[in-house]
């Protein structure tokens, strides 16, 4: 006669995480999403022709919006230019709870859904920069959320692969919504192993040209921000975005291998998210990919004042000037320049190679 093996209470007891990790399988994998397809018609609309969310922040809900092209709607009540994301007024009948994008999210089965369509797969990167936006592991529906359970999301769709996350979200929603502190530097990942005891800090590779006061340096590596220790780039976008324009930031610096530390006066950030970076927005400069400018808000400064809508950029001091999707090779040499004193620009200029010159 067959004997049958009895299961100790312990091995049910380690079996529970197994368990759970397959019930989250089937959920995401095996069920349709009917439920949640349905708590997305109550929990977001459409106004003037944008798709909005109800999403809680605080315990309260707010009806909020991504969108790279700039939107007009007289219900459109705050708006944050690098994130693209919008506030709406107004009131759903249900709401997102927002979850942040740690650990446990990365080992979930989430799905991608909207009102038609429920598209599974898995967050493939982790929560970074102040405008860093999340990765779904495939193509995203159009006007979706991320979910697991039908109430709570991970964000909202922005383009591509790509969502805007809880922490940028709540960021928009809080009072410093929209506003981004600034202290005249581009900086990298301080990649050097170093055996001095001091904080790994970023290192700065790039300085803004425009900027009212120029007291930082390109190789100087920064290493606390009002006493505050600079861990990553991620901190360090974090804390500067956080920095009250016009206000004093004491920046501890290690420059030629000397400890110094200067006292910044803080501005607002001008560029950067889905904005272009290229110092000029200061005065509402546009200029496009193919760096050609296609609008200029405020006069320009020196020499620059030359500058017109259609001139075309060629080189700066002699270096021709590399397309990258950042403009990072155009910032680094505008940022040389800088340190200099003075530029010299060729320009294309109504089909005639033109100079132009000014001081910095």
């Amino acid at each position: 006669m067959a004997q049958v093996k009895r299961i100790k209470l312990r091995n049910i007891t380690m079996m529970k995480p197994l368990l759970l990790w397959l019930a989250c399988i089937g959920l995401a994998y095996g069920l349709d999403y009917s439920a949640c397809k349905a708590y997305y018609k109550q929990a977001s609309s459409t106004i003037d022709s944008t798709r909005v969310y109800s999403v809680l922040y605080k315990n309260t809900p707010y009806l909020i919006a991504f969108s790279q092209k700039p939107l007009r709607s007289s219900r459109i009540i705050k708006h944050d230019p690098f994130l693209g994301l919008y506030l709406f007024s107004g009131k759903l009948p249900k709401s997102y709870r927002l979850k942040p994008l740690d650990t446990f999210a990365h080992t979930l089965p989430l799905a991608a859904v909207n009102a038609t369509q429920a598209i599974p797969g898995s967050v493939v990167n982790f929560e970074k920069g102040v405008f860093d936006l999340g990765k779904f592991s495939t193509t995203l529906p159009n006007d979706s959320v991320i979910s697991t359970i039908c109430y709570q999301s991970y964000g909202i769709s922005a383009y591509g692969q790509y969502f805007v996350p809880k922490i940028l979200i709540d960021r928009f929603l809080s009072a410093r919504g929209g506003q981004y502190g600034d202290i005249g530097v581009r900086v990298a990942p301080n990649l050097q192993a170093s055996n001095d005891q001091l904080p790994k800090g970023v290192i700065v590779e790039q300085i803004d040209i425009f900027f009212p006061q120029r007291l930082l340096l390109p190789k100087d590596r920064i290493l606390a921000i009002n006493g505050r220790e600079i861990t990553s780039l991620a901190q360090f976008e974090w804390l500067v975005a956080d920095l009250v324009p016009k206000s004093k930031a004491q920046v501890r610096i290690l420059r030629n291998n000397k400890l110094l530390e200067v006292s910044v006066q803080v501005d607002r950030r001008y560029g950067g998210g889905i904005l272009q970076d290229t110092f000029f927005e200061r005065y509402g400069v546009v200029i496009d990919r193919d760096l050609v400018i296609r609008a200029i808000a405020k006069p320009l400064p020196d020499g620059l004042s030359q500058l017109s809508v259609g001139d075309k950029f060629i080189w700066v001091d002699k270096t021709p000037i590399k397309k990258d999707s950042d403009f990072w090779h155009f910032r680094q040499l505008l940022s040389q320049a800088a340190l200099r004193g003075r530029v010299e620009l060729l320009l294309l200029h109504d089909g005639v190679e033109v100079f132009l010159r000014s001081n910095l």
